[in-house]
């Protein structure tokens, strides 16, 4: 039997990216997300809901990661492991999966003085093909339930 430690090591991207793609078909869970800005400093920070599941994009680069609140197991390429706040910690490149156990509080710390969040997107994730298809499928959809209904 493959352990999800040894599962996310064998082939990481594309077991993460099917995976990605079976959630995608099942209704969302909202995560609020809120972004802050310091200066040379820009922070990401999503309340995770307890009992969800997440799959992160991919960061292109290593940054620093804050757990103000809750309980997670996360698996990335260096294993899996469970986490609870606080806790300060610096994460590789990489996409994370997440379990969150309890209501979760999660920052992504970024240097840049960079503050447009499409921009900050570009810089520092990478989505990937299943995300961008199905979204693309979801908001092609949307514009056509639109214009049926007589909308702009």
């Amino acid at each position: 039997m493959t352990t999800l430690a040894e599962a996310v090591r064998d082939d990481e991207a594309a077991k993460i990216e099917r995976l990605e793609g079976a959630m995608l078909a099942l209704p969302q869970v909202d995560c609020r997300t809120e972004h802050f800005f310091g200066p040379g400093l820009y922070i990401r920070q999503i309340t995770i809901p307890a009992g969800a599941l997440v799959v992160g994009h991919a960061h292109k680069t290593e940054h620093v990661n804050i757990m103000l609140k809750g309980r997670v197991t996360i698996a990335t390429s260096e294993g899996v492991a469970t986490l609870s706040a606080p806790l300060v910690f610096i994460a590789p490149p990489g996409r994370k999966v997440a379990l969150a156990h309890e209501e979760t509080v999660w920052q992504n710390v970024h240097a840049t003085d960079e503050r447009d969040l499409d921009k900050l997107e570009e810089l520092f994730v990478e989505k990937s093909d299943t995300w961008n298809e199905t979204h693309a499928l979801v908001e092609r959809l949307r514009v056509h339930e639109l214009s049926d209904r007589g909308e702009p």
